[in-house]
């Protein structure tokens, strides 16, 4: 029996990510409850393939004091579903909600799905403690800094919960609750270099004042994992899970270069057989030193979020860099013999065959190893999100506000145009035989070859079909 089930809620039909990872926010509240004394389970129903009704059931199974689900855009729908089948199923059970969507849009979730308790506005692992603590002593949840709540017909917010100033403070996410276990998730080819393989995250917030990001959950002000922390989650994963391979999931490695190479020469004293790829910005820098001991402690690639390719769509994205600045930052990772990937969004506002024309341009002439292309995504922690009347149309719901699927389609287009325009990217980019070579020198790699096949054939099934209308 958990007194606590945190859930990671299934996604809509159709809108399934190409892969799953471990949740980690929920992996870390858990963590912090169980710290606490507090009997704390994580249930993933998404890696799970559980529908909203196998999920409430199987957290109640427990029939735990609450239950906490986190909710990206995408889930919304489903995780709403799933809270009113555990409140049937459960009447007393406590419903507390957090993530990116919740902590954009509190009072409008709270309004709409009836069966929604509280919100956990930002970091969850302090709230949801404290709101544990003041339901076993029947007190008052809404005394509870950063959550918003109903009071009568009201929907108030309590006083914000400033950020966790030291994150070296919080217990390391609990992997021992998880099910399926770290090894059974599925990380993209594109982000692993060997298997086993999963993610970490090293920071939280985002200083950035890019437009497109969303900064609902962790707000601007950058948090580090000291190199030491940063350096135990990788051993604790090889001793455990037998983990080789991590992807830092945060864009704060490059920021201090001295933590950097910290990290890199305790990977190198430790002798472990352990590798990483990272993310950054292309406005991040490193000196020729820097640069060495990334590759000597293991980065095997370095992968950049551009948002776009052209000066006018980086504009209206509120990128504070160029594509000047991209194309350096490309030529330096690959001088230092890691491989670099770009991310880049199709169909944001603004968008034109001209611009298209430009992006195809930019993957043509880069230093490239990889590209990931999206579907611009209007998410509600997005400053852009807000300004997009009279510059195209969105399609759906917030069940649809995924990166994977057309559901914003700007002035000039139709979501088939788009579609079109996306796998022709792609096809242009990895049908280069430069790119094709390279990865037929990765298939050499055993511990590789069968997710690079099963990536081939996916792409070869998604790039070449018909597109739909």
């Amino acid at each position: 029996m958990a007194d606590f089930v945190l859930i990671n809620p299934p996604l809509p039909p159709g809108t399934q990510m190409p892969n799953y990872l471990p949740p980690l926010g929920l992996l870390s509240i858990a963590a912090f409850l169980l710290r606490q004394g507090v009997d704390a389970t994580v249930l993933d129903a998404a890696a799970l393939s559980l529908d909203p009704t196998r999920a409430a059931l199987k957290a109640a199974e427990s029939a735990p004091l609450i239950c906490g689900l986190t909710v990206p855009t995408p889930a919304l729908p489903t995780a709403a579903e799933t809270a009113a089948k555990l409140k049937q199923l459960m009447p007393d059970c406590t419903i507390v909600v957090g993530g990116a969507h919740p902590s954009a849009r509190p009072e409008e979730v709270l309004d709409t799905y009836r069966s929604i308790d509280y919100i956990a506005i930002g970091e969850g692992e302090v709230t949801a403690w404290e709101i544990h603590q003041e339901l076993e002593r029947r007190g008052e949840p809404g005394a509870v800094r950063g959550v918003a709540f109903r009071d009568g017909g009201v929907i108030r917010r309590s006083k914000p919960r400033p950020p966790i100033a030291d994150l070296d403070e919080l217990p390391l996410p609990a992997w021992h609750v998880l099910r399926p276990t770290p090894t059974e998730y599925e990380p993209s080819p594109q982000s692993t270099y060997r298997l086993p393989s999963t993610i970490l995250v090293t920071s939280r917030g985002d200083p950035y004042a890019d437009g497109y990001r969303d900064q609902s959950v962790f707000g601007r002000k950058l948090r580090l994992h000291g190199a030491a922390r940063i350096f135990e989650m990788m051993e604790f994963l090889y001793r455990r899970e037998a983990i080789v391979d991590f992807a830092l999931m945060d864009e704060s490695l490059l920021i201090d270069e001295g933590r950097l190479v910290e990290l890199c020469r305790l990977i190198q004293r430790s002798g472990l057989p352990l590798s990483f790829s990272c993310q950054a910005r292309p406005d991040q820098s490193l000196s020729a030193f820097g640069w060495r001991e990334l590759a000597k402690g293991g980065c095997w690639q370095i992968v950049f979020h551009l948002a776009a390719a052209e000066p006018g769509m980086l504009k209206r994205f509120g990128a504070r860099f160029t594509v000047e600045q991209a194309l350096a930052a490309l030529k330096a990772t690959r001088a230092a013999n890691i491989g670099a990937q770009v991310r880049l969004l199709v169909g944001g506002p603004g968008e034109t065959r001209t611009t298209l024309r430009a992006t195809r341009h930019f993957l043509r002439r880069a230093p490239l190893d990889d590209v990931a292309l999206g579907y611009f995504t209007p998410y509600p922690g997005a400053e852009i999100a807000d300004g997009l009347r009279g510059l195209g149309q969105i399609y759906n719901g917030p069940g649809a506000r995924s990166e994977w699927l057309v559901n914003f389609v700007p002035t000039g287009f139709t979501p088939q145009k788009l579609r079109q325009a996306r796998r022709r990217l792609y096809r242009r980019f990895y049908l280069r035989a430069d790119v094709m070579l390279r990865y037929l020198r990765r298939l050499r790699q055993p511990v590789a070859r069968a997710a690079l096949l099963a990536a081939a054939k996916a792409f070869s099934r998604r790039m070449f079909r018909r597109p739909s209308t």
